[in-house]
């Protein structure tokens, strides 16, 4: 019985005290030329290679239920740490769990990516359609920082900036 506990109990801790994955890179998203959702991805070294993506719709309360789509990476990784996945159209790279659902404009979303263990995540935050069709085509991909009590600081930028932050949120 001994034996037993002591293998269950870093679980039992961990969750205990709220821990979930560690965050190990930054999430973002933006629209592409034909207002599609694009999960835009850069993460650190000790992350490896992101594996698992899902979309999920965010309830009033900021949860979510089920994803709405499931996304496996199905081939290689990236070679660089940092990517820009369609979530329509994947490409051979993904495999799609079944077909991109129909977005509502004014609904929240929330694009969760994670490691091939599911210990490391990137960042991930609530948006809307509405707000990603209103960004300077030169500063297009949305990112956020929790601040506390559901809120976001909220800020735009263009690929090169966003990898730039993405580094630096590394220590690097």
């Amino acid at each position: 019985m001994r034996r037993r506990w002591m293998s269950i109990a870093p679980i039992v801790l961990a969750l205990l005290a709220g821990c979930g994955p560690e965050v190990a890179g930054t999430g973002g998203v933006r629209l592409d030329d034909a207002g599609r959702l694009v999960a835009v991805l850069a993460w650190c070294e000790s992350f490896g290679a992101p594996t698992k993506i899902a979309l999920y719709a965010v309830h009033s309360d900021g949860s979510v239920g089920d994803p709405l789509l499931q996304l496996t990476r199905a081939g290689d990784a990236p070679a660089a740490n940092y990517a820009e996945i369609p979530l329509a159209e994947p490409g051979p790279v993904w495999r799609a769990d079944g077909p991109m659902p129909a977005l509502e404009d004014e609904k929240s979303y929330e694009v969760r990516a994670w490691d091939s263990t599911g210990e490391r995540r990137v960042t991930s935050f609530p948006f809307t359609i509405a707000e990603l069709r209103t960004t300077d085509p030169a500063r297009p991909i949305l990112t956020r920082t929790h601040v506390g009590d559901g809120r976001y600081d909220s800020s735009f930028a263009g690929a090169q900036e966003f990898q730039q932050a993405a580094v630096a949120d590394c220590g690097g």
